[in-house]
């Protein structure tokens, strides 16, 4: 019976995601496929990061117009997006610092920029770069971070990461990229550092680094909010629910940011109370789906108070905030709960 009435509760639930959240963007609207690459659908678990580094200009694709995001990615690739990502100019005089890197070679100026800068170098043994030598997140860690200039001593917790020894030489690394939410460990806080990377997971990374990066540019901080937030219609509907989780708690954490940028904007409050009211009507869905009745009541309750909240803040949030109040309510009257 109750696998029946979960069936039922997600047809509902459905209907919740069917609206953008915001004035709809460029970058916001709803299309099969990226801009630019065939293989990357909007239900894809790297599709904001893969759309917006390809609209910064940042990756390309293949020639056949495909991103292949499962595909390893190598030295030389790794390099360009680091260097591109983080804004740092690569027009640089080609040195020959590596006997398999030419002046030729598409990657000549990203690899001697950084060596240049000191976050790459030769092998012990020949002196060669090796360019297409995979990656692990480990080696690239390290590389993002030091390109970046960031301390990675900044944060040190006793046993943070169960399974990396804290006398690792990756295990700054790695702590810092954890602490920090570019990156996260499994259910039991273990990060498998030695693991070769893919092209979607660097640009996943890189991604969320710009975030942080960009953390005191409000109106920035909105607009990847709103992203977020149309994202999670997509993942329910197809039914990542986890996805969907993820891109509300992302729109949390960036419009609390916002907040911390500008307390007295009203703007910024309403679209922070917004992204709150959302996340909790995720989970009011996601506890409905699981058969947890009384959770997904409480989550539904929550949702509708700071949906109001919301509304109070900036009255422009008013279509938004109506429509989750009446999906909450939806939500309510489904699960014989009330509102309180």
């Amino acid at each position: 019976m109750k696998t029946n009435k979960s069936k039922i509760f997600s047809l509902l639930v459905l209907g919740v995601f069917a609206i953008m959240l915001f004035v709809p963007t460029t970058f916001a609207q709803t299309t099969d496929v990226a801009v630019g690459f065939n293989d990357i659908s909007r239900a894809h678990p790297q599709y904001t990061a893969i759309t917006f580094m390809n609209e910064a200009g940042v990756i390309s694709g293949y020639d056949d117009g495909t991103f292949k995001p499962e595909n390893p990615i190598n030295r030389a690739e790794v390099l360009k997006i680091i260097l591109m990502g983080s804004g740092i100019d690569s027009d640089v005089e080609f040195q020959a610092d590596f006997p398999d890197v030419q002046a030729d070679h598409w990657f000549a100026p990203y690899v001697i920029k950084a060596k240049a800068m000191g976050f790459v170098k030769g092998n012990d043994a020949d002196g060669t770069f090796a360019p297409s030598r995979q990656v692990n997140l480990a080696e690239f860690l390290k590389m993002l971070l030091n390109a970046n200039a960031l301390d990675t001593t900044a944060y040190t917790f006793d046993n943070s990461i169960p399974n990396i020894p804290e006398d690792a030489w990756y295990y700054s690394y790695v702590n810092f990229a954890v602490v920090i939410g570019i990156i996260s460990g499994d259910a039991q806080g273990n990060v498998d550092a030695g693991r070769m990377l893919t092209r979607g997971e660097v640009v996943s990374v890189m991604y969320l680094l710009n975030i942080i990066r960009s953390g005191q540019d409000t109106q920035f901080l909105l607009n990847l909010a709103e992203i977020e937030l149309a994202q999670i219609e997509v993942y329910i509907a197809a039914n990542q629910i986890a996805l969907a989780k993820n891109s509300s708690e992302l729109a949390v954490d960036i419009t609390q940011q916002a907040y911390k940028n500008m307390p007295d904007n009203n703007v910024v409050l309403g679209a922070a109370k917004i992204a709150r009211a959302y996340d909790w009507l995720v989970n009011s869905f996601i506890l409905g789906i699981q058969g947890d009745n009384v959770g997904a009541i409480d989550w539904a309750n929550q949702a509708i108070d700071k949906a109001t909240e919301a509304w109070e803040a900036n009255n422009a949030t008013q279509p938004i905030a109506a429509h989750i109040k009446d999906r909450a309510r939806g939500v309510l009257a489904q699960l014989g709960g009330v509102e309180e």
